[in-house]
């Protein structure tokens, strides 16, 4: 049964951060990566020691090679390839102090109790920030929230 504060809080986060699902994912031994793909990702960020890989299809049957690592400051990173070879995107493990001020602000505005445990930020192949992603928790309830690269545009992701 929901208590009133959590369905005002439901309300709350529906309302101003609308919901986007990611495809299904499937865990595969790392060799079982295509060699051009993996060439592309350690291509991308060759100072990066990968490790572990899945694939995730979306409904509309693309797949992406996702394929994990770390960096030699032990911070993680994952590497999104299209099947095609192309470079979807890529994300860094990040901290508190490497956000900018003004994406930290607009997510304490929305979402003021929210508490942040992990914090990835996304790039596009070219290096430029495209998004934040900040994992967390808000009244007991386990939440995962994007911001854009200008704070200006805030949403859960992946329920």
């Amino acid at each position: 049964m929901h208590t009133q504060s959590g369905l005002i809080l439901t309300a709350l986060l529906f309302s101003i951060c609308p919901l986007t699902m990611a495809g299904e994912e499937t865990v595969i031994s790392f060799d079982k990566v295509p060699e051009e793909i993996l060439n592309k990702a350690k291509k991308l960020l060759p100072e990066a020691q990968f490790k572990t890989a899945n694939i995730e299809t979306e409904d509309d049957g693309t797949q992406t090679y996702e394929i994990q690592g770390i960096l030699a400051d032990g911070r993680k990173v994952e590497v999104d390839v299209l099947e095609n070879g192309k470079i979807e995107e890529f994300e860094v493990e990040f901290t508190q102090d490497l956000v900018p001020g003004a994406v930290l602000k607009a997510l304490e505005k929305k979402l003021p109790d929210f508490e942040i445990t992990y914090i990835e930020a996304s790039h596009s192949a070219s290096k430029k920030v495209i998004k934040y992603e900040f994992v967390g928790t808000l009244a007991g309830k386990n939440l995962d929230v994007e911001v854009s690269a200008d704070g200006r545009k805030i949403e859960l992701a992946d329920q």
